[in-house]
């Protein structure tokens, strides 16, 4: 079973039990059966079990999951934290299985545990059926990974249309293709983003699809790159399910005058300054000042993108005050730790001068 078009990123699983089952239903239905988690997904894997894995038929659904090079240091690691993973998802075996976020400091810390060699041999036991990793490092360290491993089934690499045509997302695909590896792309809407335009952009693009979301939009737009086997979207409601079945039951690639209409919403987000975090909450777990970095910036984008002042404001105030922007230290414990390289300290007092 190859994996479909649309992915389900299970990063972004609301709460609600009934709501997950529900939404997993509507996914497999729809003829999707690729779905991704991580270890470090707080409580994904946990709720993969509750609403899919007990519910419906092993062979029904291909599951990924990944394993975090920053917290192991050895084989005897590597185990346990796999059994553990087996068990949160209350299966005994993973169709896809990949080494989480790869860049030049994690690369080193998955050669130092020996992960390489490791998920090989979960291979050749039939408890992994695929091996990859996911990326966010540089195209010369991507070209490097595929020559030293060319045993790497396959990789995931974030790509969307605002990193391929302001970014170097378009250097990454095209590596992956020279290297004839399987592709799958990770965040599309570029964690929302590109599902919540400024409305000049919006409107540009209603006025070509009526009916299409921004996200549907996003959605074709990697489906549409040559090679790429399966787009996840980190899907989070209900409502997002049904929006993206209805984008890929009929899927329609990306046209010339589209790629255009593209382009002119990039040169307007251009002259909209926002920081580039996808809500991935990586830094949360090591801010010893336990910030709500990633709310924060969400609320400073917000603001950016025009939201109503005593709205934003009202949002932001929420949050605690020792858990705002303006608590943070400039430790720089949180930087490494984010795929996107954003500068979080810096980022954070650029949010609490806004506020």
């Amino acid at each position: 079973m190859k994996p479909s078009l649309l992915g389900f990123g299970a990063m972004r699983l609301p709460s609600d039990v009934k709501e997950c089952t529900e939404m997993f239903a509507i996914y497999l239905e729809s003829g999707g059966n690729y779905i991704d988690t991580a270890y470090v997904y707080g409580g994904s894997e946990e709720m993969l079990k509750k609403a899919l894995t007990s519910k419906h038929p092993r062979d029904s659904y291909l599951l990924a999951d990944k394993i975090p090079p920053w917290s192991v240091r050895s084989v005897k690691d590597c185990n346990r934290v796999f059994e553990e993973s087996l068990k949160r998802c209350g299966v005994d075996y993973f169709d896809y299985y990949l080494i989480h976020s790869l860049d030049a400091s994690n690369e080193k810390s998955a050669v130092s545990a020996g992960i390489y060699e490791w998920a090989q041999d979960m291979k050749k036991k039939g408890l992994v059926r695929n091996v990859g990793f996911s990326f966010h490092g540089t195209v010369e360290l991507l070209d490097k990974l595929f020559v030293n491993h060319p045993e790497m089934d396959f990789v995931m690499l974030q790509l969307n249309y605002a990193d391929i045509l302001r970014g170097p997302a378009g250097e990454f695909h095209k590596s992956a293709l020279s290297h004839k590896k399987m592709l799958l792309a990770m965040e599309p809407i570029r964690g929302g983003h590109l599902a919540n335009l400024p409305d000049e952009a919006e409107a540009l693009l209603k006025a070509a699809r009526p009916n299409d979301s921004m996200a549907a939009w996003a959605m074709r737009y990697a489906a549409s790159l040559e090679g790429v086997q399966s787009v996840l979207s980190g899907m989070s409601s209900l409502a997002q399910v049904k929006d993206n079945v209805k984008t890929f039951a009929n899927f329609e690639s990306m046209t010339d005058s589209e790629y255009a209409l593209l382009e002119q919403v990039m040169e307007i987000l251009g002259k909209t300054a926002n920081i580039p975090c996808t809500g991935c909450k990586y830094c949360l777990d090591d801010c010893p000042q336990n910030i709500q970095i990633d709310n924060c910036i969400a609320m400073y984008n917000e603001s950016k993108r025009g939201a109503a002042k005593w709205n934003r404001d009202a949002m932001y105030n929420a949050i605690p005050k020792n858990q705002q922007a303006g608590a943070c230290t400039s430790c720089g414990i949180c930087v490494p730790r984010c795929p996107q390289g954003i500068d979080i300290p810096k980022a954070l007092k650029t949010v609490a001068s806004e506020f």
